[in-house]
This record gives structure tokens, sequence and C-alpha cells, in this order.
């Protein structure tokens, strides 16, 4: 990537409440640190949502809707279509499917981590490469790491392809 790097660290805020009573309330409550912690990073807004994947789809990569739950643009792109697709051609966009676990025993490298992996999520990933990275974060411990698909692979001890059918 060029230009001002999209990955420069904030500091946290301290008015974010953590909760991890559910699993949903984690995924939230790390989301919201997550927008905190990195620069130019924000949860998309549906017409944002929808430019993404449009300008993505011009480029010949597919990105679905529900793939991603935040996105990275560098400062100098607006957040509009023509922003949006400028920061693609340009590689100063990156999206991001948040992770995210309370547990405390988990330590700052995610050892002994368990998560899920959609086919949406694995296929956007494969296309998009680099500019597709898992945000895992610990909400006890505030720790965030970025992977793309590969470096998960790397580092993976074990994967139980599952099917998830919901009527």
């Amino acid at each position: 990537m060029t230009g001002t790097p999209i990955d420069a660290p904030l500091l946290i805020a301290g008015d974010i409440e953590i909760d991890n009573t559910s699993n949903k309330k984690t995924a939230r409550t790390a989301t919201l640190l997550i927008m905190r912690q990195l620069e130019h990073c924000f949860e998309p807004s549906n017409e944002e949502r929808s430019a993404i994947c449009v300008a993505f789809a011009r480029k010949g990569k597919p990105v679905y809707g529900k793939a991603f739950d935040l996105f990275q643009i560098t400062a100098q792109y607006p957040r509009t279509t023509d922003g949006i697709e400028q920061a693609i051609l340009h590689g100063e966009l990156r999206l991001l499917e948040v992770k995210s676990t309370g547990r405390e025993k988990i330590d700052e490298n995610f050892s002994g981590y368990f998560f899920s992996l959609s086919t949406a999520e694995l296929l956007v990933a494969q296309a998009l490469g680099e500019m597709y990275q898992f945000a895992f974060y610990n909400t006890t411990t505030k720790t965030l790491k970025l992977h793309t698909l590969s470096e998960i692979y790397k580092k993976a001890k074990g994967v139980y392809p599952t099917w998830s059918i919901r009527f």
C-alpha cells in the first residue's frame, strides 16, 4: 500500500463499556474498540457497504455484503462511491471481519482460540488477499491482531469444515 498507512494505532478511549455477557455483545464491544484503535476505521452504513460491494465487483472481485464488519480507508479518500473506488484502485482500502473473544486465558497470539469462518468470508478473503483481514480482538485483554487468510492458514493447528443451516 502507498500513502498514509491505514493501520496506524490510536489510543483506545475509556468510555466503552466492556460487555462479555453473550457472543453478540462481545462482538459488538470488540467492533467499537477496534474502531477506536485503528485509524480511519469505520462501520459501514448501508450506502457505504453497497458502494464497497459495487466498487469491488467493477474490479472483478466478488464481495458479499455480510462478509465484513468494518473498513479502513486512508484519509485522503472521502467515504463516497467515487472515493471508495479510488481507494480500492490505489490499494488504500481494507475490509475487516471481526472475530472476538472475552476469554482471559486466550493469550496475545490467540493460541487455542477456536472460531468459525463463513463461506462468504472465505471467498472474499481469497478474492481480495491483503485487502481483506480478520481482526481478532480480546475484549478482556484489549489485544488486537490482524491476519490475512494465508496468515491464518499458517497459524492453524486444525481446520474443521462445517455447514450451518438455518430454517
